[in-house]
C-alpha cells in the first residue's frame, strides 16, 4: 500500500464518521409553549327588578315623538316633548287617544 491510499482511506473513513455523527444528531428540542390559564368568570348576579317598576308599561311612538305610559294596565299619561323644563323625567300628562 501506498501512502496516498492510506491517506485516501483514512480520509474517507473520517468522512463517514463525520456524515454519520451530522446526521444523528437530534433536532435542538422546541421551547416549550406556555400555559395560559383562564381568567376565572365571576357568576352573574341575577338583578332582581323593583317591584314597583313593574307594573308600569311604555308604548313610544317614533313618528310622532309621544310616548304614552300605562300603569297596571290603565292609561296614565303621555310624555310628548310639550313638559316644562323644570320636570326631570319628564312626568306624563293626560293627553287625547
Amino acid at each position: 500500500m501506498t501512502a496516498h491510499s492510506i491517506i485516501a482511506r483514512f480520509s474517507v473513513g473520517v468522512l463517514w464518521a463525520a456524515l454519520a455523527a451530522g446526521c444523528s444528531e437530534q433536532p435542538p428540542a422546541a421551547a416549550p409553549v406556555p400555559v395560559v390559564a383562564a381568567a376565572p368568570v365571576a357568576p352573574q348576579v341575577k338583578e332582581t327588578p323593583d317591584p314597583v317598576m313593574q307594573d308600569w308599561n311604555i308604548f313610544p311612538d317614533p313618528t310622532s315623538g309621544k310616548v304614552e305610559v300605562y300603569h297596571q294596565g290603565a292609561y296614565v299619561g303621555a310624555v310628548t316633548g310639550d313638559e316644562p323644563g323644570d320636570e326631570d323625567p319628564p312626568l306624563p300628562h293626560k293627553s287625547g287617544q
